[in-house]
């Protein structure tokens, strides 16, 4: 298992080529890389970095309008096509769905669109991945619940997860059971925690502020930090993700703000260091 990183918030003003040698002078064993970016290979080659994953949301095809789904669909291949060219082992992809239609509707436009994709991804030799991120529930991706009903509506192995506990933990879900039930489908880790605010969870409870505003950062009653200041079990975690055969990148996602994620780019740098410091006493160096 390797340990990654990617730029998020402030760092995507970065230059990427400074970025992946910084990444490579400091240790990390892989990057994640934009689903549009045609010189990712030769960049990262150039400071042998591996390359994990894209990352992001290369597409959203969950439409009922006709000509926004084949849209869509045209960029999810052409994602697909880069990704394949480059060597790239998964593609992020998307699946907010259409908030015109129930979740059934669009569990059925999922089977007929990444029914279609899966089959081009496997002709590709390329693996597409969903994040479990609620997006405020616009997402379908989110729990054992929806993951089950993807999965059994598309079962091509191409389809497949890129598993974040985070989002799980404010949910309320058993993230390490979760991971133990679908480990065979998670091509992909992140690795980022979450802190609760008791405060924030008296005040505004689980639906978050209704009338003021959360503080920047955070949902009102949590928010994310990097491995370690929050309350996932790394070991556990780490641990689990071994358990059920995973041997891919378990990739840092920065999203901590005390770690400068929305203000500083050298602050988030350190904090991608803090992060991978903390990782290293459970994955190795």
């Amino acid at each position: 298992m390797k340990i990654g990183f990617f730029a998020t918030g402030v760092m995507r003003r970065l230059d990427f080529d400074g970025f992946v040698r910084w990444g490579a002078e400091h240790g990390f064993g892989s990057i994640d890389v934009g689903p549009e970016q045609a010189d990712a290979r030769a960049i990262c080659d150039r400071h042998g970095m591996p390359i994990a994953s894209t990352q992001g949301f290369a597409s959203q095809p969950l439409s009922t309008d006709e000509v926004e789904r084949a849209s869509q669909m045209e960029q999810a291949r052409r994602a697909l096509d880069l990704a394949a060219w480059q060597s790239i082992p998964t593609v992020g992809m998307g699946t907010r769905r259409d908030p015109k239609a129930t979740a059934a509707e669009n569990l059925e436009i999922f089977k007929v669109t990444y029914g279609e994709l899966a089959r081009y991804a496997e002709s590709k030799g390329v693996r597409i991945v969903f994040e479990n991120w609620p997006n405020r529930g616009q997402n379908l991706a989110t729990t054992p619940e929806a993951w089950e009903a993807m999965f059994a509506a598309v079962p091509s192995p191409a389809l497949g997860l890129c598993f974040d506990p985070s989002h799980l933990v404010w949910q309320g879900i058993d993230w390490r059971r979760a991971l133990r039930e679908f480990g065979s489908r998670v091509y992909h880790a992140h690795a980022k925690d979450t802190e609760m605010l008791p405060e924030g969870m008296y005040r505004y409870g689980v639906y978050g502020p209704q009338l003021e505003t959360a503080p920047r950062g955070t949902s009102g009653w949590f928010r994310y930090r990097l491995p370690g200041y929050g309350v996932v079990d790394w070991a556990a975690y780490v641990s689990t993700l071994h358990e059920v055969g995973f041997d891919g990148a378990l990739t840092i996602e920065h999203e901590d703000n005390v770690w400068g994620f929305l203000t500083d780019p050298e602050e988030a740098k350190r904090g991608l260091l803090v992060g991978k410091r903390f990782l290293e006493q459970f994955v190795g160096s």
